[in-house]
């Protein structure tokens, strides 16, 4: 055992953060993380999970076996009882490890904001963000990557991913005791349908 991913990318499919995360954000992450890294960057998205897993158990597997978080925040994003589930449980690594504090400052999430700020959770709040919402058109590639703006987010994800492989490297050692919050809600009993954590 041992970690699996580098990066868990933690998102919402709500508010139009999940066209965003798939068409923009996630390929330009992995193409400039990949430029930052001696290895091909292992980035945890519940999209490319395989068919016929349990996605809950799957879910909290790669977070407990990621390196570090990227969490694209929004309103709805603190709305969703998993990805509220998701950013907890990076957060009691945190702290169990003794993280945030004035010896070691730095992190294990990093924390993009891909729209408004003000209606998030305090401890949201006072973490130093990347502010990603000059650029959180949630369109199409082919549209947006032509525009003008898409040179700017894209120097800001490449700065963004020179952090990341600086907080990948700095990783602690992996620790089968870190503990995963599950939300309160019992997947069993949900509908089936599209992923539901969101």
């Amino acid at each position: 055992m041992g970690y699996e991913y580098d990066v868990f990318l933690s998102y919402t499919r709500r508010g139009g953060g999940d066209v965003w995360v798939r068409e923009h954000f996630y390929r330009a992450l992995r193409e400039w993380l990949g430029n930052e890294m001696a290895e091909e960057p292992r980035i945890f998205v519940d999209w490319n999970q395989k068919t016929g897993v349990s996605w809950p158990d799957n879910l909290e597997t790669a977070l407990l076996r990621s390196k570090v978080m990227v969490a694209v925040l929004s309103p709805p994003y603190f709305r969703s009882e998993w990805c509220l589930a998701e950013w907890d449980s990076m957060l009691e690594r945190h702290r169990a490890l003794g993280y945030g504090t004035l010896d070691h400052p730095q992190g294990l999430v990093l924390p993009v904001r891909y729209a408004d700020g003000q209606h998030y959770p305090p401890e949201a709040r006072s973490a130093q963000q990347r502010d990603f919402t000059p650029w959180n058109k949630p369109l199409p590639y082919e549209t947006y990557s032509r525009s003008r703006d898409y040179e700017f987010f894209y120097a800001a994800v490449q700065q963004l991913a020179g952090e990341v492989a600086e907080r990948i490297q700095e990783a602690p050692p992996w620790d089968p005791t870190w503990k995963v919050v599950r939300p309160a809600v019992d997947p069993r009993s949900l509908p089936p349908g599209p992923l539901p954590r969101l």
